[in-house]
């Protein structure tokens, strides 16, 4: 019989072993279903600026323009985090953050103190110097990782403004009865003259590298971030950059490929390095360096730089963002090409393979006035397409970024957010990335099992589609199941369908530690537009079908203010405007495709309503 006492020693192994195999469970769960923590990018630049503040969506295909309700301004800086299911938990302009209801989280105002006067358009003008990550042991622990800018020791243009230290805010999103609060501050992780930081997931698959590189010599800081907190600095020595730059400095927005083998360090107005990078230990090998000319070519000189440095989603492309001053034209004293270039890093002298991928004149686009158009920055969304912000109310797109050259398809002023969003565009560390397998470092058990997921876009024939490939978790397999008794074991098929109808698309993807399934609907020659119903707001568009003139009425809605939203079938927004209940809403469809639309509007209230619109043109 055992005593007392061996009960209370068995019982405590049992219960140690129950809390180790839950902890191993949690981590299994929340690292393999991960997905969606960067759907939402919060953009706009509040009243006066904006007509509307709104999150960049990616839960539709293509992106759409959620509502935000708040009058916090992104103009330069903005950053997010989301849950594993893609519903928002904080976002930020870099000089506060608010909470998944729009409301400011208890003592998270008052970030990055330095620079007082670092405001710009409104938030903090540390473009892509900051991102969100979880805390490792607790998905109830936000971290925000940002850099605090200020005046650069020689504080000499264009040397004046650089990291002076990298913090991190820490958000108890439990507290408040949820609403959150910031426990702590603006606490200083590295004091320096630094360029903007970067994460990636450690070879466990959990915990998180985070680099951020010296802006003056060939020094990288690295910490890492696990359940205990964060170890570090350690510091690494190498790179072949000027020592120091001298007084061309600019701080880049460093960043790691989707896979975490590479890392940029970039200084753009001198050239940048492409490193190896090792998840096990964190440190750096194998410097590729490429020097910017003075001139590209002779005629153009360079003006102010880009800030957008971005691996393709295979991680072999590298794509960058650069400006050029360019010959006066006789209705203005000078203006500008943005460009983008595009880098091959299979090559072993990467300066070999660059490919201009456009040269945009942008006196085309603003041929009256003075134009200091450039590119900044530049990430990858959750739809496998590479977006680039400008100046302007539009991102530039690059729809397939894994294809060499020009058939990535790069456009111009793609989407078009029909309002002013000025120069935002977040950064997010690669939350997908699952461990290193077979690594001295894989320890915790985790496997990449792979996740299915694609998108679906036309063709210039109406009866076929293409299919792009967004699987994760290193998949070796695919197959895909076109729904009317065809298959492909390709990557990213092109499929053309017999016949006009619905199909369901599904695409099964595996490798040695499993398989997953993905599916949807898709509509070959039809239309399948859901309206939900409408909820207390009644509309009546007249005439439908319409050619040119359309007008909405409103029926029995108390005054009030609101949006009418024309969304086509694919969800893309085609037409937008401020609406009052006490007249009809008047807009013209005149030149619109003829089909079928969805009129939307949207009262203060919360007062919705929705019905379809045909547009006709004889």
């Amino acid at each position: 019989m055992l005593s007392i006492g061996m009960h209370s020693v068995l019982f405590i192994y049992t219960m140690r072993f129950f809390t180790l195999l839950y902890l191993l469970f949690y981590v299994a769960c929340t690292s393999l279903h991960a997905q969606k923590n960067d759907y939402l990018w919060p953009l706009g630049l509040g009243p006066g600026w904006s007509d509307f503040n709104f999150f960049f969506n990616f839960h539709t295909d293509p992106p759409s323009i959620l509502l935000r309700t708040d009058e916090m301004s992104t103009g330069v800086f903005g950053g997010s985090y989301c849950n594993d299911q893609g519903e928002l938990v904080a976002y930020t302009n870099g000089l506060r953050i608010l909470n998944k209801n729009g409301e400011l989280i208890e003592n998270a105002i008052g970030l990055n103190p330095t620079l007082t006067q670092g405001q710009t358009q409104g938030s903090y003008g540390g473009r892509q110097s900051g991102f969100f990550i979880e805390n490792p042991g607790n998905p109830n622990s936000i971290y925000f990782i940002h850099l605090d800018v200020g005046y650069h020791p020689a504080n000499g243009w264009p040397y004046r403004y650089v990291g002076r230290n990298l913090m991190a805010t820490t958000l108890d999103m439990t507290a408040n009865n949820g609403a959150g609060k910031a426990i702590s501050k603006n606490k200083i992780l590295l004091n320096g003259v630094l360029m903007t930081p970067a994460a990636v997931r450690h070879a466990n698959g959990r915990d998180w590298w985070i680099l951020v590189s010296d802006a003056d010599e060939n020094r990288h800081y690295r910490f890492l971030l696990t359940p205990e907190g964060f170890s570090g600095p350690d510091t690494q020595a190498i790179g072949t950059k000027p020592n120091p730059i001298g007084k061309n400095n600019s701080g880049a927005g460093n960043t790691f490929s989707p896979n975490g083998r590479y890392y940029i360090d970039h200084n753009s107005y001198i050239g940048f390095s492409v490193f190896e990078f090792d998840r096990c230990t964190g440190l750096l090998s194998n410097e590729r360096r490429v020097e910017w000319p003075e001139q590209v070519p002779s005629t153009y000189l360079r003006q102010g730089p880009g800030f957008g440095n971005v691996f393709s989603p295979d991680g072999r492309l590298l794509y960058i963002t650069a400006s050029y001053e360019v010959a006066p034209h006789p209705s203005q004293f000078f203006g500008v090409k943005p460009y983008l270039f595009q880098f091959d890093l299979t090559n072993l002298d990467i300066s070999t393979s660059i490919d201009t991928l456009n040269e945009i004149d942008t006196l085309r686009y603003f041929p009256y006035a003075a134009n200091t158009d450039v590119m900044w920055g530049a990430e990858t969304g959750p739809d496998g397409r590479i977006y680039i912000v400008h100046r302007g109310d539009s991102y530039c797109t690059v729809a397939y970024p894994n294809v060499r050259g020009k058939g990535c398809k790069f456009v111009y002023n793609e989407p078009d957010f029909k309002d002013v969003i000025g120069e935002c565009i977040p950064v997010f560390p690669n939350y997908r990335l699952g461990p290193l397998d077979g690594s001295a470092c894989d320890t915790l058990g985790l496997n990449n099992v792979p996740a299915a997921y694609f998108r679906v876009e036309d063709t210039i024939n109406t009866q076929s589609r293409f299919f792009y490939d967004l699987s994760y978790r290193e998949p070796a397999n695919w197959h895909w199941s076109f729904g009317d008794g065809h298959f492909s074991q390709d990557t990213s098929p092109l499929h053309e369908y017999a016949q006009a109808g619905k199909y369901k698309v599904c695409l099964t993807v595996s490798n040695p530690y499993g398989s997953d399934t993905y599916c949807r609907d898709i509509f070959v020659g039809i239309t399948d537009v859901s309206v939900p119903e409408t909820e207390q707001a009644e509309l009546m568009v007249y005439p439908n079908p319409a050619q040119d003139a359309v007008r909405v009425f409103f029926r029995d809605i108390p005054p009030q203010s609101g949006w009418l939203t024309v969304v086509d079938t694919y969800g893309r927004t085609i037409h937008r405007q401020a609406v009052s209940n006490s007249t009809g809403t008047l807009f013209s469809v005149r030149g619109w495709p003829a089909g079928l639309y969805v009129v939307i509007a949207e009262f203060s209230s919360g007062l919705r309503g929705t019905c379809r619109l045909v547009v006709a043109q004889f």
